[in-house]
């Protein structure tokens, strides 16, 4: 198993972090950009029932006909006041003067009106307004049309929206831009139309629209989690970024860990073809030419090599087994379908898991290899192991014999087989154990065996492998003992096809029909 290197670690631990804060931005940031919405829409929603309650309140003014500043007229004007929310004052006009006001009564010198900034509807709308009736001292929003005018404390109106503090109010006609009320420059003109404009941003947000053909623009401008104690977020953001990235350090080990592991990638590998042959030589002790070979399987993926014992038994416990002899199979048969030879064919042996022999998915082979060249000779290479369940498995292995498969016992002498048994199959080729060669060289009891193993196999009539050579020592007691063959890093490693066809040629008799 690959683990994570300190650096996958932190970027993971990081990760995890930069992904929770990312995900805490977004959900305060649409959270926020619906208040600031609701919020700006609630401004406009206001400014707006203040301009129909004014608008309503001149009208029934205007109805009531009234050609002078009677204490009628005045009563009539002080009444919708007072029932009034917003309206602060009321005025009337006679020949485009204003004459009197329900806050002043009959003003001393009437007073012209100054050129309106704004016309809706038929109303003409001074904004920030200083009002003359209280001294040039209040601002507010007058809103005239025939006889009356009403002047309204834009603050009132907008008292109760103070979550958002920096927030501003304007009028805009064309290019023109007339601030009403808030705190000045809030708005950046990027709204249009009615339509909303929101700004997202890591220290703010912002949110601007206008009204119907401009009309009255509401801005709103708010500093993320300036709502919040700086401190206590701080620790909250913190603690939530290093929960988050011990998470994502874990997740992402179980995800590499996945990705990595020996068993997905031997299953893929299966599948896109990682797994491939290479062959170790078979050699005549007395000659040292090379006879034949044994076909090992090697895996590597885009990730790396895998050993065999890391490897083969994962492939058993996936059920895989015969598609990988099969697949090593067919690619041994087209590697040596050029093979040429001029007496004895070309040994070529191939493992097989025993697990294949019992269910008998090993007589298979027998259509796969009935089209063989008759200048290779294949052994299925049986390796006595627990599993195998040789008082079941005759029949199968006679099949494979009659069919001009032969069959090799290997690691001889480490398993479970006996001579009884053995004598019920039909067995070709005993393959002694390295353990036995590695003491030859001190006479050990356990060497002491190979003649006896010799001797089982002229028994019979089974030719002897010994495996694992690694020096000439070995060879010279192993030719002491009648064995003819042998394999092992003394002679050659497993090969590539490549570099073993170059070794073969340069060490056997054996050629290829393209050469």
């Amino acid at each position: 198993m690959i683990k994570l290197n300190s650096i996958a670690k932190l970027l993971a631990f990081i990760s995890g972090m930069l992904i929770s804060l990312t995900i805490i931005f977004y959900i305060y940031s649409y959270t926020l950009k619906n208040q600031l919405s609701e919020q700006g829409q609630n401004i406009f929603i206001d400014l707006l029932d203040a301009s129909r309650q004014a608008f309503s309140v001149i009208d029934l003014l205007n109805k009531q006909d009234f050609s002078n500043c009677s204490d009628e007229n005045l009563l009539k004007m002080r009444k919708y006041q007072f029932q009034s929310n917003d309206i602060k004052d009321i005025g009337f006009f006679k020949n485009d003067l204003l004459i009197c006001t329900t806050g002043v009564g009959i003003l001393e010198k009437p007073i012209k009106e100054s050129m309106h900034d704004y016309m809706f509807e038929g109303h003409k709308f001074w904004f920030d307004h200083k009002l003359i009736t209280f001294d040039m001292t209040i601002q507010g929003i007058v809103i005239h049309k025939g006889n009356y005018n009403v002047a309204m404390s834009i603050k009132s109106i907008l008292n109760e929206h103070l979550k958002f503090k920096e927030y501003e109010v304007l009028a805009k006609k064309g290019d023109e831009i007339t601030h009403l009320y808030g705190k000045s420059g809030v708005f950046q003109h990027k709204a249009t139309s009615s339509k909303q404009y929101f700004s997202t941003g890591l220290l703010s947000h912002s949110l601007e629209f206008c009204g119907p053909k401009g009309g009255v623009c509401v801005a709103v401008h708010h500093k993320n989690f300036s709502e919040f104690q700086t401190v206590l977020i701080l620790l909250i953001l913190i603690l939530i970024s290093l929960i988050s990235g011990i998470t994502a350090l874990h997740v992402y080990g179980w995800i590499y860990s996945y990705i990595y592991s020996t068993k997905r990638r031997v299953k893929l590998g299966l599948s896109f073809k990682c797994i491939k042959p290479h062959y170790q030589a078979i050699v005549e002790l007395k000659t040292d030419k090379v006879i034949g070979c044994e076909l090992l399987a090697r895996f590597e993926d885009n990730i790396g090599p895998l050993y065999p014992d890391q490897f083969i038994s994962v492939v058993s416990e996936l059920d895989m087994s015969w598609q990988m002899t099969e697949t090593l199979i067919l690619q041994a048969i087209d590697d040596f379908k050029d093979i040429q030879a001029d007496d004895t064919p070309f040994y070529l042996s191939i493992n097989v898991f025993p697990k294949d022999i019992n269910n008998g998915n090993i007589l298979k082979g027998i259509e796969l290899l009935k089209d063989v060249t008759s200048n290779l000779q294949i052994f299925f290479e049986v390796t006595e192991d627990e599993e195998l369940h040789f008082n079941k498995i005759g029949n199968t292995l006679e099949t494979l014999s009659k069919s001009r498969i032969k069959i090799s016992i290997d690691d001889f002498g480490t398993g479970y087989s006996n001579l009884s048994q053995l004598k019920l199959l039909d067995i070709d080729t005993l393959k002694i154990d390295k353990s036995f060669v590695d003491e030859v060289e001190t006479g050990s009891i356990r060497s002491t065996l190979i003649p006896y193993i010799v001797s089982i196999a002229d028994n019979l009539e089974a030719t002897v492998i010994a495996e694992g050579i690694e020096n000439r020592l070995q060879v010279d007691e192993l030719l002491k003992m009648d064995i003819e063959f042998g394999q092992g890093w003394y002679y050659s490693k497993a090969l590539p096809l490549k570099e073993f066809k170059n070794y073969l040629i340069c060490n056997s008799d054996y050629k290829f029909g393209y050469e």
